[in-house]
């Protein structure tokens, strides 16, 4: 290899890497700066100058209406998690294993959540939690957050599914094994990364969703989003900033989390 052309490979590796790190630097600057900021001595989200404080994380631990906001998120968020993970599952194989008419059809009305607004959903999810009579609050949002994410939980599962050798279950079957022995010794522990990993996206869609959760709440179970919407109509403080780094390693509790599961 010539060095011209030694030298023309180093430059498109070094160009790639100078691209990478610009476009991340470009996603976590603002992550950096919230973070920065919570540490702030002033009254005002400042990046710190004059030293660093807690005193916002003080603050947010003596803020009964916060700290509920992310008791609720938490709660309605794993909750929501476990249903989708359950529903999807059994929606996924019932769906790939089963042959009815109109399957593909119904497959992408299972979608909708996804593609639609999510305005068009919380409407939608109230008209009929009100025909059911169903109260808003921890009914109405778990309910309506399994909604959101059934579907991400339905399509891991589902795409896990179609690469699935059936003949392990036939074999599993021919041995003697019932249907639920089958799965709990088969299909569910070679499904089970992607059922996982549906739950965990399942858990930071419920956890972040803003838009149709307003029409779900009631006045003693809001989710973080909304609460940190309102404080933001009347001014900014660093007490958000300090719950945006909580909730930020939230996050990133579940993403290490989920990958190691998967991984395992």
């Amino acid at each position: 290899m010539s060095t011209s052309t030694t030298a023309a490979t180093r430059l498109r590796g070094l160009s790639f890497h100078a691209i990478v790190a610009v476009v991340f630097a470009f996603l976590l600057l603002p992550v950096i700066i919230v973070v920065l900021t919570s540490f702030t001595t002033q009254t005002f989200p400042a990046i710190p100058q004059e030293g660093i404080s807690l005193a916002w994380y003080e603050q947010l631990l003596q803020d009964d209406k916060l700290l509920d906001a992310l008791t609720v998120s938490l709660v309605v968020a794993t909750a929501s998690a476990i249903l989708s993970a359950i529903i999807g599952t059994i929606a996924a194989i019932g769906f790939v294993r089963a042959e009815f008419p109109y399957k593909q059809q119904i497959s992408t009305v299972m979608l909708l959540p996804m593609i639609i607004s999510p305005v068009i959903t919380g409407i939608a999810l109230v008209r009929y939690f009100g025909t059911l009579q169903l109260p808003s609050g921890y009914p109405a949002l778990v309910l309506g957050h399994t909604v959101l994410s059934l579907p991400y939980v339905f399509l891991l599962v589902r795409s896990e599914l179609l690469t699935f050798d059936e003949d392990l279950e036939r074999a599993s079957r021919v041995l003697g094994a019932d249907p639920v022995t089958t799965f709990r010794n088969v299909t569910g522990p070679i499904i089970s990364p992607a059922i996982l990993a549906g739950g965990f996206i399942a858990f930071v869609v419920s956890f972040g969703e803003f838009t149709a959760t307003q029409f779900l709440i009631s006045p003693d179970t809001s989710t973080v989003p909304v609460v940190i919407y309102t404080m933001l109509r009347t001014g900014l403080t660093p007490t958000i900033n300090a719950l945006s780094v909580v909730l930020i390693v939230i996050m990133l509790v579940v993403a290490l989390s989920s990958r190691r599961l998967t991984a395992s």
